[in-house]
């Protein structure tokens, strides 16, 4: 027997999903996040289920720990060394702009230039000694950093990408000068050119590593302290998963942790369902994260923005987020035009309708308004919470209703409406802007909020289809329950692809083969469960982007030939078209290590805690109707069923509006066929 946990921290709620192998049954707790403590509200939802900590095999987490901490800028007191000549690495940037006809930016690097150090150094682009690093260089540098008080040094020299050997003899002598301070090495972290996002993503490492670490720490700890024997697994933001004194040391790779893991988990689902190509459209109390799914695996990108001006450079599922939650805040700009968000209210005061000190009206509370929350309604587990419905309408007939001289309903209706813009406008995002059409995609609708919206969503953007999993409101961490480990490699290349790379292809492959396989077997994961994937990025000469060209589980015979004929198909599938009669470049090679352990996506068997109410009243655009309420663990296998309807949950509250049918399938999936 296997007593696993999977663990997300959301702004709002935390989720905790426990799956029991032998009796193949699935619990949940949905309890309040703790802002500043996310290991109270952790170990408030394990003790809910019942199961004592030291029974548990395994314990998945997805945390916003490093994410927070980038956007709020309360990361670690860190320090970048360079390379002389390049300290104003991070200040030049790309010098692009947050929006296309902006002239001003908010642009913050992640580390001050008053913490930004030089050292007399170099080696060039072929990887070859120019000037020699020397000793004494070396403790005046110390030095300087001793007397900055820096808990983190990121230390990204140039071209070490090309010959680490610098890198390498000064972070050594670094680790020796400076005891108990944590050293970030760019040719660990991102071994690829570029040196911009090569020094970003090596700061931003450096700014959360002492952050991430102590509160893995303290997680390990407490949960050992009640008996837990294993080490803690966490969710990096690739989909995969790594031990938590890995996480801590590379915690740059944790900073899509859950919306990554709820990715994991639609892709499950849908193609569980048979549905190969989905869209995931996580909408909960702070956020909306949408990603593609194409062909049943999420796509990946080689480079995400965290925030303005913080690309990292780091293999990552492809997410977009915007600031449209249950929580989102509505309020009237200075023109007196209705916004919602981007500010939220959090678990702490939370919306109105939470009864926890919060008078600004939400998302929820509109949903309140409208009659699709019940007003009596207890969301998620978390003991003596219960709505308020009062409040929720005041909340929006001060701030909205009252200065614009419309009914509170008709407020509420345009909150939810402005909000389904702003997501149907992030679907497009990743869909239409990517070269894909939605409306050949089945959007799946999860997190605490979304199961009321994505019907609605999928109207906006053309989608025929939609499907809600069975733990909609907890979805990332059945996606942290399901997800593999999973370790990336890179080469940097940098060469036209000629007759003379061969060996060099086949040695770089096979060495991160070799190198992935013996973290995964020290891991525990016997042969038979290790998996190899190859990809080269490639591009014609002078181009700025590259393409992932897949290049499967073998390491030999990649000639010249065989890479360019990769590569030409890859782009005719990617762009069509004519394709430039130019010289091809092999900018990096790239290998997906992956230990399975994947359970098969299955239905909750726990009965939820729904509302009593068998019908209510429910506001649809400019129609108000009588709706019937049912649990949704009344629901069986094959059932069939017409909107309008209500399907109630303890983690989430499923709107079927008029013209939708729906069907059970067997593992506790609704699939709805959405009527244009």
């Amino acid at each position: 027997m296997e007593v696993i946990a999977g663990i997300d921290v959301g702004g709002t709620f935390t989720d905790v999903v426990l799956h029991d192998s032998e009796s193949g049954e699935l619990r949940i707790a949905k309890v309040f996040s703790t802002a500043g403590q996310q290991a109270e509200g952790l170990l408030t939802g394990l003790g809910q289920l019942g199961t004592p900590i030291e029974q548990l095999d395994v314990i998945v987490h997805g945390t916003t720990v490093a994410t927070n901490a980038v956007l709020e800028r309360k990361g670690d007191r860190c320090a970048l060394v360079t390379t002389r000549g390049f300290r104003d690495v991070l200040e030049l940037r790309r010098r692009d702009r947050p929006t296309t006809y902006g002239l001003t930016s908010g642009y913050t690097p992640i580390v001050p230039r008053s913490r930004s150090f030089e050292i007399d150094e170099r080696i060039d682009a072929e990887g070859c000694v120019e000037v020699a690093l020397e000793d004494e260089g070396i403790r005046r540098l110390a030095d300087e950093l001793r007397a900055a008080a820096v808990e983190s040094v990121a230390v990204c020299l140039l071209n070490s990408y090309a010959n680490p050997v610098h890198e390498q003899q000064l972070v050594a002598a670094l680790a020796e000068l400076l005891p108990g301070v944590a050293l970030s090495a760019s040719h660990e972290i991102c071994p690829e050119a570029g040196e911009f996002e090569r020094a970003n993503t090596s700061a931003v490492n450096a700014f959360v590593r002492a952050t991430m670490s102590r509160y893995l720490d303290t997680v390990q700890e407490r949960l050992e302290s009640q008996g837990f024997k294993h080490e803690v697994q966490v969710m990096q933001s690739n989909g995969g998963l790594i031990p938590a004194r890995r996480a801590g040391q590379f915690a740059v790779r944790t900073l899509l942790s859950g919306p990554a893991a709820g990715t994991v988990g639609a892709a499950a689902f849908g193609a569980a369902a048979g549905l190969d190509d989905v869209i995931s459209c996580d909408m909960g109390g702070t956020s909306f994260d949408v990603a593609l799914i194409p062909g049943g695996d999420p796509a990946i990108t080689a480079e995400k923005s965290i925030d303005y001006g913080v690309p990292i450079k780091l293999p990552m599922i492809d997410i977009t987020t915007i600031a449209a939650g249950g929580g989102s805040i509505a309020s009237l700009d200075r023109a007196g035009i209705l916004q919602v968000g981007p500010e939220s209210a959090g678990s702490h005061p939370g919306p109105a309708c939470y009864g926890r000190g919060g008078t600004r009206p939400t998302v929820t509370d509109a949903n309140i308004v409208l009659g699709r929350i019940a007003a009596k309604q207890q969301l998620g587990t978390q003991e003596g919470f219960m709505l308020d419905a009062t409040a929720a309408e005041n909340a929006i007939r001060d701030h909205i209703a009252e200065p614009l001289g419309i009914t509170v309903k008709a407020a509420a209706l345009a909150i939810v409406r402005i909000a389904n813009e702003k997501m149907a406008r992030a679907i497009r995002t990743v869909s239409v802007d990517k070269g894909y059409d939605p409306r050949k995609f089945a959007l799946v609708g999860f997190g605490g909020a979304g199961p009321m919206h994505i019907v609605e969503l999928a109207r906006t953007v053309g989608a025929r289809t939609v499907l809600i999993p069975p733990l909609p409101g907890a979805l990332s961490a059945y996606g942290c329950l399901i997800a593999d480990a999973k370790y990336d490699y890179v080469t940097a290349v940098n060469a036209t692809v000629d007759g003379g790379m061969e060996q060099e292809v086949q040695r770089s492959l096979a060495m991160h083969r070799t190198t992935g396989e013996k973290v995964l077997h020290a891991d525990g994961f016997a042969e038979n469960a290790v998996s190899v994937e190859h990809f080269a990025e490639m591009s014609f000469s002078k181009q700025m982007y590259s393409l992932r060209v897949p290049l499967g589980d073998r390491e030999t015979g990649w000639t010249a030939e065989r890479l360019s004929e990769s590569f030409l198909a890859q782009y005719a599938t990617t762009y069509g078209g004519r394709i430039p009669s130019r010289s091809i470049k092999l900018i990096n090679l790239r290998t997906v290590v992956t230990g399975a352990r994947s359970l098969a996506a299955q239905r909750a068997r726990t009965p939820a805690r729904i509302s009593e109410t068998a019908s209510r009243e429910i506001t649809f655009d400019d129609l108000t109707v009588p709706v019937a309420v049912l649990s949704r663990d009344s629901l069986t296998p094959g059932q069939t069923l017409e909107g309008p309807l209500v399907l109630e949950q303890t983690d989430s509250t499923i709107i079927l509006p008029p013209r939708t049918t729906a069907v059970v399938h067997d593992n506790g999936s609704i699939v709805v066929e959405v009527a244009l």
